[in-house]
């Protein structure tokens, strides 16, 4: 097996952090032990490192007295772990992909509403979509009158920031936001006349698109609601697989399960056992596990060069999925929150397994 170079195509602030291990989230030690076994040498750049006149990378590269800065071809397979949105940098990912470069999960970042539509495409996928719409005070005022419980939620944005629930009591409303970031701290919950829209929903929604949608009768764990994190990925030969998945529980006096928010991680098949009852944890694995592959096959048409998703799906009492988000840049880190250790090692294992798999074969997966 010949020895190359795998990109790990990093933002600012996880860049910077390389030299003195102060990366957040991300594990760059579980990079270098997976692409080890692939004959694979991890460097970590930015997409302002790569010269396209030049053919080179400015990248970090570890040795034995700790990671140091060379200038490398750029490498054939490129693992994308940041957000870009501006033209430049799209138009230069678009020059990379061009020649031949394989930056597998091009884009990160797209919004609720486009994901929703996308999988309303596809008929497999449609029964377990929730209610969805714009958020507009018309919007809102009909769909609470029809499902009596909504979320409210960003169409660009992520662990839960800015999230807002509008529930319908019998005489009252009840409104449930958070002022603070991160917003686990800052839960209130206020009552209204029915029908009348507090002034701080219609400022975010009149700031930024909102989604109104139908909050779906979550399964309770020790009477929290969850749901649950699969994190689906392509691997050593190409195809979907389910890496792992765990379940995320709210955390009291909310409802918003991200673990940045200040919800708690466990094993699901720990949480299926004690909450769903008349169906065993491991037919609701498999369950699960057939949805999300489904889920990423269908938004894998949508979206050239996806090799990783982390998926939350909804499950209710009686064990019926739901489609609740994508996330294009999976931060994985709630595998190990879980105790599920080699799970959360594995998350890095696929995507260097996969760029072999591109290496070798010169192609992109049908």
């Amino acid at each position: 097996m010949q020895l190359e170079y795998v990109g790990i195509l990093f933002n600012d602030s996880t860049h910077r952090g390389i030299p003195s291990g102060k990366t957040g989230t991300e594990s760059v030690l579980n990079y270098e032990g997976a692409a080890n076994s692939f004959g694979l040498v991890p460097c970590y750049f930015r997409l302002q490192d790569i010269s396209l006149e030049a053919g080179t990378a400015v990248a970090y590269i570890r040795n034995s007295t700790g990671y140091i800065k060379a200038t490398v071809p750029i490498p054939r397979a490129i693992h994308n772990r940041a957000f870009y949105r501006d033209r430049g940098s799209l138009e230069k990912i678009q020059q990379l992909i061009s020649r031949g470069i394989f930056i597998y999960n091009a884009q990160t970042r797209y919004g609720k509403d486009t994901v929703h539509h996308m999988l309303q495409e596809d008929p497999l996928i449609r029964p377990a979509l929730p209610d969805t719409v714009r958020a507009d005070p018309v919007s809102i005022r009909s769909m609470i009158q029809r499902h009596g419980d909504l979320v409210l939620k960003p169409c660009r944005g992520s662990v839960g920031l800015g999230i807002m629930r509008l529930c319908r009591g019998e005489f009252h409303d009840y409104f449930t936001f958070s002022r603070s970031s991160p917003s686990a701290r800052g839960w209130r919950t206020v009552r209204l006349p029915k029908d009348k829209l507090p002034l701080l929903l219609r400022a975010r929604i009149r700031r930024v698109p909102f989604l109104a949608q139908q909050r779906i009768p979550l399964a309770q764990y020790r009477g929290r609601p969850y749901d649950v994190r699969i994190t689906v990925q392509r691997g050593l030969r190409g195809e979907w697989e389910v890496t792992g998945m765990f379940a995320k529980t709210s955390p009291p006096r909310t409802f918003v399960s991200n673990i940045a928010q200040g919800g708690s991680a466990y094993p699901a098949h720990d949480i299926f056992r004690d909450s769903i009852p008349g169906i065993s944890p491991d037919q609701m694995i498999e369950r699960t596990a057939e949805f999300t592959i489904r889920t990423a096959q269908s938004l894998s048409r949508h979206m050239p060069f996806a090799a990783d998703f982390g998926i939350d799906a909804g499950i209710t009492g009686d064990g019926r999925l739901f489609f609740i988000e994508c996330n294009g840049r999976d931060q994985r880190y709630g595998f190990r929150e879980a105790g599920l250790e080699d799970v959360w090692k594995e998350t890095y294992r696929k995507p260097m397994a996969f760029a072999r798999y591109l290496i070798e074969t010169g192609s992109w997966p049908l």
